[in-house]
């Protein structure tokens, strides 16, 4: 079977705009610098796009551990570190130390949301496991919503566009690594583990969807026909939708770096 990486896709900043690339080097936390930074409020908390759905107008690139980011009708910003200082954060049911960044940057995201809130950053010396009941022991991640890696099949967009009526664009579903192939669509609830050269990911829990595939990525707009068209034929018996396999790094061999187009051996669950 030839299997393929089609598309790699990084998130610097969490619930932010894609950046989609050629290729990546490949971190104990995942793809490089993917949800390294992250908008909490006045309490802490992690904000994204299920309440703030202009986030998704917000355009990043990560140069090291400087942000440079970009929306519409504001000055560009570029958050460099100033002076920051260790903060707890909330995201999901973890607490999770991380780095102030600047005021300035603060005052920038703000200023776009119109709510108060902090840009902070997760360093390499953080803390945040994954869930040891799907993934096992010894497997970390940073601001992502549970798992270093989501995986999802170009079959599963193509069925979807299929079901849909319309070309699905994989932005709105948030996916590191997309694979090609001659499969079928939603082959990868079968996959156990990805083998990209020396690289080896397993798939241990699938995704459950929110409502973020119903924004549109350019505009904003919402369109949640997306979602009852995925819900009308990806609904478990837990009465969740899910679509996509999160995934933890087995093996990371030392400076890795996975590109698009590079073959991608599969193993099937037994």
């Amino acid at each position: 079977m030839n299997a393929f990486i089609s598309q790699l896709a990084i998130y610097p900043l969490k619930s932010a705009a894609a950046i989609p690339l050629q290729q990546s080097l490949v971190t104990s936390l995942g793809l490089a610098w993917d949800r390294r930074w992250l908008l909490i409020d006045e309490q802490g908390k992690f904000v994204t796009q299920r309440q703030y759905a202009q986030m998704a107008l917000l355009t990043v690139n990560a140069f090291d551990d400087v942000l440079h980011v970009n929306a519409p009708n504001m000055p560009t910003l570029v958050a460099t570190p100033n002076y920051p200082h260790e903060i707890s954060v909330s995201i999901w049911q973890d607490t999770v130390m991380a780095l102030t960044v600047c005021e300035k940057a603060d005052a920038w995201f703000s200023q776009f949301l119109g709510i108060n809130v902090r840009l902070v950053f997760f360093p390499d010396y953080s803390q945040r496991v994954v869930d040891t009941a799907w993934a096992g022991e010894g497997h970390q991640t940073a601001f992502s919503d549970g798992f270093p890696i989501l995986v999802i099949s170009q079959a599963s967009f193509d069925d979807l566009s299929q079901r849909w009526s319309e070309t699905v664009d994989w932005r709105r579903f948030r996916p590191n690594i997309i694979v090609a192939g001659d499969f079928a669509p939603y082959s990868e609830d079968t996959w156990q583990t990805l083998k990209i050269g020396e690289l080896e990911l397993d798939l241990v829990k699938p995704c459950s969807r929110c409502v973020m595939p119903s924004i549109d990525p350019d505009t904003t707009a919402k369109d949640s026909s997306i979602n009852k068209v995925l819900a009308e034929h990806r609904r478990q018996a837990d009465g969740k939708v899910y679509l996509g396999q999160n995934a933890v790094i087995r093996h990371l061999p030392k400076e890795w770096v996975i590109q698009q187009g590079q073959a991608v051996e599969i193993v099937y669950k037994k």
